[in-house]
């Protein structure tokens, strides 16, 4: 009978797998490397892992996540994104999380949670495959971890799903990206984080958009962990990039500083400006009132919001290039800015929150009347960015992409975070008016 099997091992003699071990492709198997004919490792024989393979001379079953490649339209398409660690679905899964928690919708939080533990009880398979073949089949950007775009975003999305389901995976990959923040990325002789990137386009370079690549997950570690160092350090970043990318005169920030000419590119890319204060709302609301860098990151908190409300247009959303009128009106450095404002109302940043209250409500109405559909698709979306000196590359060459990844999630958050703005204020008035009744 011409028939095909599959199977596993050899086995450690006298050990029997788990029958329930054996019904999943999620993880490889201990084996001995005696059993298969190599010397031994010292004085014991070294330990080896194993995959389901063929009856067939050194042929394993191999799985792999099949995915359109980076382009522009990399995070849509036919193909699933289901499963798949990237920055984008981070903001995805976070937005999900969020808006399934305030509209009481466990089927979403759940489904949220589900796509990260699709991603990280493979990621023992991953690091496998990688010394199988040379390269990981699987999360790639997680096991091959060069850059904070690989793990920063997904990794904070992993931690915040943790209170979801308490998946074991999480902690350890956890524990691989922090060490990789904190002691392994690239540094300027100040401590700030920036990219090296030797022989590439972004070589030498400082990216508003690497303080959301880093800063969320910082704080969600600590919380998770208790380890202090780590919140501290991302209080420590965002003085460090004021340093490089403020531009005082617009009271924004510079998309990028371009160390191979010393200077920032002058250019408040909208989008950059949105993960800063994206961020920064993330650090403000772990940070402890004592600590040190809070006056100085409230204050720069205060200077930004006041920058962004200025250039706010007319209809609620704010342009690609933020001081440049002739730009066009892009969606999620507007989510982002409501999102943004909309927490400082709720968590009390501001000096004068009345004109911040408004921002966000038109932000929202002109997102829900130009950016989002009666079917639910997210248009005006800037594609994914590199990095210029002109206002026209951001205008011109980076175009919108309807349901691209990086607007989903964050209209989701906006929407969330305006919503609670809202309900906030009107239990705040619900109170005064019981208070003046009772005292009356």
């Amino acid at each position: 009978m011409n028939e095909c099997w599959f199977y596993a091992g050899p086995f450690e003699s006298g050990v029997e797998p788990e029958l329930a071990d054996l019904m999943r492709t999620d993880r490889v198997y201990q084996t001995s490397a005696l059993q298969q004919g190599k010397e031994p490792s010292g004085t014991l024989a070294a330990a080896e892992r194993t995959y389901w393979r063929l009856d067939r001379p050194d042929t394993f079953i191999r799985p792999y996540y099949e995915n359109a490649m980076l382009s522009n339209k990399w995070t849509v398409g036919s193909v699933t994104n289901y499963g798949r660690w990237d920055y984008p679905l981070g903001v995805t899964v976070y937005g999900l999380l969020q808006a399934g928690r305030y509209m009481q919708r466990p089927d979403i939080t759940r489904y949220a949670a589900e796509h990260v533990q699709a991603c990280t009880q493979m990621y023992e398979y991953s690091l496998w495959d990688r010394e199988q073949y040379g390269f990981p089949a699987i999360n790639q950007q997680l096991i091959m971890l060069k850059m904070l775009d690989n793990c920063g975003s997904f990794g904070s999305a992993m931690l915040e799903s943790y209170t979801e389901c308490k998946e074991p995976t999480f902690l350890p990959i956890a524990e691989r990206i922090a060490d990789f923040m904190l002691s392994r990325l690239e540094r300027r002789a100040d401590g700030a984080f920036y990219r090296t990137c030797a022989g590439e386009y972004a070589e030498n370079t400082m990216w508003a958009d690497d303080l959301y690549m880093s800063t969320p997950f910082l704080v969600r570690y600590a919380r998770v962990t208790g380890k202090s160092e780590a919140l501290d350090e991302a209080a420590k970043q965002f003085s460090l990039y004021r340093k490089y990318l403020f531009m005082p005169e617009y009271k924004t920030m510079s998309h990028v500083y371009d160390f191979k000419y010393e200077q920032a590119t002058q250019i408040p890319w909208g989008r950059g400006n949105g993960w800063t204060l994206f961020s920064l709302t993330e650090v403000l609301e772990a940070l402890p009132e004592e600590h040190p860098e809070r006056p100085a990151l409230i204050a720069f908190f205060n200077e930004l919001c006041e920058g962004y409300a200025a250039l706010q247009s007319e209809s609620g959303l704010w342009h690609q290039v933020l001081n440049h009128s002739e730009t066009y009106l892009e969606a999620s450095c507007t989510a982002m800015f409501a999102y943004g404002f909309a927490r400082g109302v709720r968590f009390g940043w501001f000096k004068d929150p009345a004109s911040y209250v408004t921002a966000a409500q038109r932000a929202w109405k002109g997102l829900v009347s130009k950016a989002i559909d009666r079917q639910g698709n997210v248009h005006g979306v800037c594609s994914g960015s590199r990095y210029a000196f002109t206002a026209e590359y951001y205008d011109q060459d980076l175009r919108t992409v309807t349901n691209d990844n990086h607007g989903i999630g964050i209209m989701m958050l906006a929407g969330t975070e305006v919503a609670q703005m809202e309900r906030h204020l009107s239990e705040r008035t619900a109170n005064s008016t019981a208070s003046a009744v009772h005292s009356g």
